[in-house]
């Protein structure tokens, strides 16, 4: 199971346009990256990328009706803090004089099928976004930014914690 979350990691950050540095330390096969500036921005611009994902995710469902209605208030509320998350971390990119990565017109978001099936996507989401956070935070130098990806981390915990509680799966 292990194994097919990450390839899942990396399939989506590969999808998304990441870094070959930041793909080799989320697939683990990376060298260690140096913490500096340059490393900071590889990171921001990997989990803006990330969010862009999610948000495209989530656009589809609620644009759809793919989200089984009671569930509807849970995936605006996580849209909503996947696009915070990004203006956060392209704001930051924009204050050391970087470029963050756009938004693309498509994702690879599986199958569409409304119902559980597509809670359950959304959850394949948020664990590839909850994993990257909690490989990819140890490497980041900037204070700031630290500080941010722990509270964003802190975010994808929860996302990924409703959507397992909701589908009836163990939460810990």
């Amino acid at each position: 199971m292990a194994e097919a979350r990450r390839h899942f990691v990396l399939r989506i950050a590969g999808a998304a346009g990441v870094a070959p540095a930041v793909l080799g330390v989320l697939g683990g096969t990376g060298p260690v990256l140096a913490r500096g500036d340059e490393t900071d921005l590889g990171i921001l611009s990997a989990a803006v990328t990330l969010e862009h994902h999610a948000i495209f995710l989530y656009g589809v469902g609620l644009k759809r009706g793919l989200f089984p209605s009671g569930l509807r208030a849970y995936a605006v509320e996580f849209r909503g803090d996947h696009q915070g998350h990004r203006d956060t971390q392209v704001a930051i990119i924009e204050e050391r004089g970087g470029r963050a990565p756009e938004a693309r017109s498509d994702y690879d978001v599986g199958r569409l099928t409304p119902g559980d099936a597509f809670v359950r996507e959304a959850l394949r989401v948020e664990i590839a976004a909850q994993e990257a956070y909690a490989a990819l935070i140890s490497h980041i130098d900037t204070r700031d930014y630290l500080l941010s990806a722990a509270f964003i981390l802190v975010d994808e915990v929860r996302h990924m914690t409703v959507w397992r509680r909701v589908l009836g799966l163990k939460i810990y």
